[in-house]
């Protein structure tokens, strides 16, 4: 971990030369436990009885262990994509201060819109092939396959989170080459900006879910969160430019858990019983008040969870072995594969006469080895290490 006491006399290029990426093993070890994250998520949302949030709709898992999947799906939903967007804002300054901004574009394009080119023509047929039942397919896989690509949109899978940083990058790139920056000196991360940043997404997440309630989505996004993502991105790339998190100040991070942990638990609580009472539709859009309540600890999660974990990972998990550079090197491209991965392991978990927990388990298990094994034979294929 970096030196806590560093001097603020930093020039802004040197501030941005810290930022690279390979200097920061903590950063590469929260991107793999987020990958890992998405990947149990996807299982959950298998066995969890969440009708239409994924590709398969299993038998579920009994009670207690429903509710707390549920519960923790939900909380993990209000900070896990949006940290994703946080941590690939942090080191953004640092490309485009390096590239300019044409080759900036250019590299993130490679970099973005590729892989999710590429997932659309190979992979989003056959999952969604696996899906087909639902709309009343019978012609086969063959002709689907002209079928699917002629979708509009096409389904993404996971790669809408890159089409959407991809946008985010280039917004950036271009303001920042109209309007540069005032000053390369370092400045504080203050808990002003936390409140700004959590406010935001509670006043545009709620009239926002007045007209696409949480758990809906527009173009296969789930645009009742686009707030937080876009916070989170912002949050990222303001703390790249002001050294916001090389290191991050001691003080606030203790701060910031000292409220995650009683957001979360809060946010918890209002779930489980507004939703044995009223149900969830009064907490998830509508313009209701349970709505409104549940963007403010949406807020809250976002912020002060983000902040944790980051300063969790500096304190705790600043290093890396060789399984642990090889798992990061491999992290993209399990992103960009475990979704059919997932569909080949729940289809061949149709076939054994396990209660539902172990099958949720056994997925979840294999689901994360298997897609960071296979990420690890892509990323050594030739012509895919630029991409992956």
């Amino acid at each position: 971990m970096g030196d806590r006491h560093r001097s603020p006399e930093v020039s802004g290029v040197d501030m941005l030369r810290v930022a690279a990426p390979p200097r920061h093993a903590y950063a590469d070890n929260l991107k793999v436990a987020l990958v890992c994250g998405v990947i149990v998520a996807h299982v959950t949302m298998a066995w969890a009885d969440l009708q239409g949030a994924w590709v398969f709709s299993e038998p579920p898992v009994r009670d207690p262990l429903l509710s707390l999947l549920k519960l923790a799906t939900i909380v993990g939903a209000f900070f896990g994509m949006p940290l994703f967007f946080l941590i690939a804002g942090m080191f953004t300054p640092a490309s485009l201060e390096r590239k300019g901004l044409r080759r900036f574009a250019i590299d993130r394009t490679i970099r973005l819109l590729i892989p999710s080119l590429l997932f659309v023509l190979l992979l989003t047929p056959p999952i969604e092939y696996v899906d087909s039942d639902t709309v009343g397919w019978t012609r086969g896989y063959w002709a689907f396959i002209p079928h699917v690509w002629t979708m509009w949109p096409p389904a993404p899978g996971p790669t809408w989170f890159l089409g959407v940083l991809l946008v985010f990058s280039l917004l950036y790139g271009v303001t920042r080459t109209v309007w540069p920056r005032r000053t390369t000196r370092r400045q504080p991360l203050r808990g002003q900006h936390l409140v700004i940043a959590a406010a935001t997404i509670a006043v545009t997440s709620y009239p926002l879910r007045i007209v696409v309630p949480l758990g809906h989505e527009v173009w296969h996004l789930a645009l009742a969160q686009a707030p937080a993502w876009a916070v989170g991105f912002t949050l990222g790339v303001l703390g790249g430019e002001r050294g916001w998190f090389q290191p991050l100040d001691a003080d606030l991070a203790r701060a910031a858990r000292r409220v995650a942990w009683p957001a979360m638990a809060l946010c918890v609580a209002v779930v489980a019983v507004v939703a044995s009472t009223a149900g969830t539709d009064v907490l998830f859009g509508g313009g209701t008040w349970g709505s409104l309540g549940l963007a403010m600890l949406e807020g809250t999660i976002m912020v002060t969870v983000s902040l944790w974990l980051i300063d969790l990972f500096q304190r705790r998990f600043d290093h890396q072995g060789r399984v642990g550079r090889e798992m990061s090197r491999a992290a993209y491209a399990a992103f960009l594969v475990h979704q059919i991965v997932l569909v080949g392991l729940v289809l061949a978990s149709r076939h054994v006469a396990w209660p539902p927990e172990l099958k949720y388990l056994e997925v979840a298990v294999l689901g994360v080895a298997m897609s960071f094994a296979l990420g690890a034979l892509l990323v050594r294929l030739p012509g895919l290490s630029r991409i992956v």
